[in-house]
């Protein structure tokens, strides 16, 4: 049997939690953020290490690896657009996925709306960092 789009996504965001893996190792949780909008892309993630929330500049990640990181993991958005065009699905333009290493557990949380616009002054940087402070203070 072939695979289903449920199966692809799912390839998907695992290769998202690999490459945030690959460059934070020790890492206890993952949370990856991506923003799929029509006029622009942006993929970042913080990370749970030691019980503390940290971003990439926090746990002194070289400056080569980070933009690397940002790079491919930017990239590799336009599979989930590729993905949703193949099966006639509705890509999100918010993916926020937080994967627990110890139990292997994955929450993935999705929105199809316009979420960043020049007209609302909200960038994705801003809902990214946003999310980090909310997870910091116990509010994810």
């Amino acid at each position: 049997m072939g695979k289903i789009f449920e199966d692809e996504l799912m390839e998907l965001h695992s290769e998202c939690i690999a490459l945030c893996l690959e460059t934070v190792p020790n890492a206890n949780k993952v949370y990856a953020y991506c923003s799929i909008e029509k006029t622009s892309s942006m993929f970042n993630a913080f990370f749970e290490v030691n019980g503390e929330i940290k971003t990439l500049g926090k746990l002194c990640v070289d400056r080569n690896a980070t933009m690397r990181f940002l790079a491919t993991g930017t990239g590799d958005l336009e599979k989930y657009e590729e993905l949703g065009e193949r099966y006639g699905q509705p890509v999100p333009t918010e993916i926020k996925l937080v994967y627990d290493v110890r139990s292997k557990r994955l929450d993935a949380q999705y929105r199809y709306d316009e979420v960043c616009a020049s007209d609302n002054g909200v960038c994705a940087e801003d809902v990214f960092m946003d999310w980090c402070r909310k997870v910091q203070d116990g509010n994810s």
